[in-house]
């Protein structure tokens, strides 16, 4: 009972420790979102949030941005209705806390104000390249463009300077988001017309930053141009980043693999119609391309299952050499000790293979945050989906998701696939090792090798499936193309080691042991078929 307790320890010990590794680099990925990003995101989300109307927060409609083709249009209803929500839920009816403040008429003038002037200010520097360099187009002048941008930079964010000065001429770049919603909450109290009588309370506006940022948390922002992308119905500007950005800002395995995978996707999506199809074929390639190192691993084993099958007349031989290893502890010592020194002869390792998989984890979390990031893949739609939607939104607000049906076919594939993928490759194992002998070598701790990925198989399985309802369609897609890829893999590999294992029966002596194991009955037929045809036509 005990040396059970202590092998299943060891098994889950090893399956615990592949998976925080896992979570681990799932969150080395950094967000591409620079703060003009989250500050966009913010606005597409919530508008003007120092706008009202007779108290209702309403966007003034003549102000607002009517242009689809705009450079990041307003959806009014949406962000009347988003902000009402918040405001409501911290200081109305929906409210939780009696602390607060709420923000009166004159407060919101004063902040508005702020905005206006500090639009007037440095509009321009989205203009003359400091920031951005906008053009006119048939749709709106540069001005126009620069304003938008700037409206948003001064609401929600603010500019950092290159001195002490804060004229346009020494803005370097936009700063931490509520930069200028602090300074001006600060200066509101400071001003003796407003004051904390007018303001609202301290612990109002850190609430309200707080339910501001959450829209922030998308990492839809990775593409090498700056341009306008339709995001869940709204065009949202996202600056365009570069790859020696990627390295110097967001980290090593970003720029390494990251933000070329993504570049990948944008090259091909922006190439193709704008009917989802060269999203589809963007994430196929980017599949196959990240599919090259799982190949690249594949052949590996099954190099090393080839040495192993030629090691199993002296390992038969051990096996003769020692017949009570198995309750004679003495034996089982040495027979381990014989193992290990032809393993370490032949430059084999039992667990090897699985340590290879784990280290494919970096490659399968770089894919994921590339296709996660990619806001090529968040303009347009694929059969009336938005590959950004979330497959548990398609089920859980079927009315009111464009695509709902789609996302849910998604959902049912990947789960399919999956699951044929993984019992794919776990049948061909248990077949090869009932037909031809395990090929596990050594001593191993008292860890069953191919049990232990037996069960690493299907815990990726579950979680794959898990992961796949909360995830963006993008990513379900990915994992259905890594799915059939892996099927088609595993059975070329098989057709490769049984040729391999005929070869390898050819070579030995009628005589041998490991002949007779390892000769099928498709080679002993073959072999028979042959000797006939040797024979002359004229003799019976």
């Amino acid at each position: 009972m005990k040396s059970k307790t202590r092998r299943l320890f060891k098994r889950l010990s090893l399956i615990f420790g592949a998976f925080v590794m896992f979570f681990t680099l799932s969150s080395c990925t950094k967000s591409f979102c620079s703060p003009l990003d989250n500050a966009n995101q913010i606005y597409a989300s919530f508008g003007d949030i120092y706008s009202f109307k007779q108290g209702s927060f309403d966007v003034d409609e003549t102000t607002a941005v009517k242009n689809k083709n705009s450079i990041q249009a307003d959806n009014v209803d949406a962000q009347n209705q988003n902000r009402k929500t918040l405001f409501n839920s911290l200081t109305g009816l929906n409210s939780t806390s009696y602390t607060y403040t709420f923000p009166s008429d004159v407060y919101l003038n004063y902040m508005r104000d702020r905005t206006d002037k500090f639009v007037d200010t440095y509009w321009e520097v989205f203009v003359n390249g400091k920031i951005a360099s906008f053009t006119s187009n048939d749709e709106e002048t540069a001005e126009q463009q620069a304003r938008i941008m700037c409206k948003h930079v001064a609401i929600y964010a603010g500019f950092n300077f290159s001195g002490s000065s804060t004229d346009k001429d020494s803005v370097i770049g936009v700063s931490e988001l509520f930069k200028n919603m602090d300074a001006w909450y600060a200066d509101s109290l400071a001003d003796s017309s407003i004051g904390s009588f007018y303001a609202p309370s301290a612990g109002f506006i850190k609430d309200l930053k707080l339910n501001l940022s959450s829209p922030t948390r998308s990492t839809t922002c990775i593409t090498p141009e700056s341009k306008s992308f339709n995001m869940n119905g709204n065009p949202i500007y996202i600056e365009g980043k570069t790859w020696g950005q990627a390295f110097k800002q967001y980290g090593f395995l970003e720029g390494l693999l990251v933000y070329p995978f993504s570049y990948i996707v944008h090259v091909i999506s922006s190439s193709m119609p704008a009917n989802g199809w060269g999203a589809i074929l963007a994430i196929l390639v980017v599949t196959i391309i990240a599919k090259v190192v799982t190949v690249m691993n594949t052949i590996f084993q099954s190099k090393t299952q080839s040495r192993q099958m030629k090691l199993q007349p002296q390992l038969a031989a051990l096996a003769k050499k020692y017949p009570n290893s198995q309750t004679d502890p003495e034996q089982k010592r040495a027979m381990a000790m014989e193992q290990m020194q032809l393993m370490r002869k032949n430059k084999l390792h039992p667990f090897l293979p699985m340590i290879l998989m784990i280290f494919q984890f970096p490659i399968f979390i770089c894919v994921w945050s590339a296709l996660q990031g990619s806001s090529a893949l968040a303009d347009g739609t694929w059969l009336g989906l938005s590959l950004t939607t979330t497959v548990s939104t398609c089920f859980s607000n079927y009315a009111n998701t464009p695509g709902a049906l789609t996302g849910i076919f998604i959902f049912i594939f990947l789960a399919i696939s999956n699951i044929l993928s993984s019992t794919t490759g776990l049948w061909l194992t248990s077949w090869r090792n009932k037909k031809f002998g395990n090929p596990t070598m050594g001593d191993t701790g008292g860890i069953d090798s191919n049990k232990t990925m037996k069960y690493m198989t299907y815990i990726m399985m579950i979680f794959v499936i898990i992961m796949g309802y909360s995830l963006p369609a993008g990513m379900g897609i990915y994992w259905i193309f890594g799915a059939v890829i892996a099927i088609v893999q595993s059975i070329i590999m098989e057709l490769i080691q049984t040729r391999n294992r005929h070869k390898l029966a050819l070579q030995n002596s009628a005589e041998s042991e490991l002949s007779a194991i390892r000769r099928s009955k498709h080679h002993k037929e073959k072999a028979e078929k042959k000797k006939k045809s040797d024979k002359p036509l004229w003799r019976k």
